[in-house]
């Protein structure tokens, strides 16, 4: 029974993702060929906050979404009353427990990173008898999904966000199936199409794209490599990162970030990016099976 639903976790998955391990070592031409498809569709960016990896044992503390029109790449925002999801999630008294039981002094370190327990005044507003159930806002952001013509749901490192919603609706016995809608992951994009791209032209000489490796370049336990999270792509393209890992800042932050990825491979859609696209395609397959929460 584990072997059957591990595989039919595989392919759901692929099923799903626009760009599935097949299209890994696609051209920049064949990309944009592919996402003519969805060209007409609405793009929901949105991102997730929790208090741990694990949604068996962790909750959502917060769900943001933006949806916007392709519009050529350039995402046009659907008007704000339609086009717009925020919700902060109040602590389950599981969650509380868990806290209290806790010996970690690093357990509540997804709250201070998410800056929880600072509630802007407009949401004091919004709520004001507290934050709602986890339960909820699940259902509003499904209700919210649902409302939006043929939507794809777009996220950087995107099975983290989607296995934790889809895990915590589960839970709670929600039947929905979020695999049922395209799936764009923007953390593919940046490393098999952006990183490539930049990489190749780098070592072509071109001095734009080598100071954005440079400032993608960082150093970790093996040596050097360079980086997919969203917060350096930003930096790099001079987007505002200052309010990182609240919901809401991490989709706009993302929205932009696509955006001048996909001006940046528009301008060099001919250059061959496969000598390092190749490389990364091949890591990737290696470990298909995992994701990671710090591509975030």
């Amino acid at each position: 029974m584990k072997l059957l639903l591990e595989n039919w976790r595989k392919y759901v998955l692929k099923e799903a993702y626009i760009l599935d391990d097949d299209f890994f070592e696609a051209s920049i031409e064949q990309l944009f060929d592919k996402l003519k498809d969805f060209g007409d569709n609405t793009w929901i960016f949105f991102d997730t906050e929790t208090t741990g990896f694990k949604p068996e044992t962790a909750q959502l503390t917060e769900i943001a979404a933006v949806a916007a029109y392709p519009n050529n790449w350039q995402f046009e925002e659907v008007e704000a009353e339609k086009g717009l999801f925020y919700d902060k999630i109040k602590l389950n008294p599981e969650t509380l427990a868990g806290f209290e039981a806790s010996d970690d002094p690093k357990a509540k370190y997804p709250l201070e990173l998410t800056r929880y327990g600072m509630p802007s005044d407009e949401y004091r507003e919004k709520y004001p008898k507290g934050m709602p159930d986890e339960v909820d806002v699940i259902k509003e952001f499904l209700s919210y999904v649902e409302s939006q013509p043929n939507p794809v749901l777009v996220a950087q490192n995107a099975e983290f966000d989607i296995n934790f919603v889809q895990t915590r609706a589960d839970f709670y016995d929600l039947g929905i199936n979020l695999r049922n809608y395209p799936i764009f992951d923007t953390m593919m994009l940046i490393k098999l199409w952006h990183n490539s791209l930049i990489k190749t032209l780098a070592e072509e000489g071109d001095e734009r794209a080598q100071i954005i490796l440079q400032a993608l370049t960082m150093t970790g336990k093996f040596g050097d490599y360079v980086t997919s999270s969203m917060g350096p792509v930003s930096k790099a393209y001079e987007i505002s990162t200052d309010e990182w890992h609240n919901a809401l800042a991490d989709v706009k932050m993302m929205m932009k970030m696509t955006k001048m990825i996909f001006m940046t491979l528009q301008e060099a859609s001919d250059v061959d990016i496969s000598k390092y696209q190749g490389r990364t395609a091949w890591g990737l397959r290696k470990k298909r099976q995992g994701y990671h929460r710090s591509d975030k």
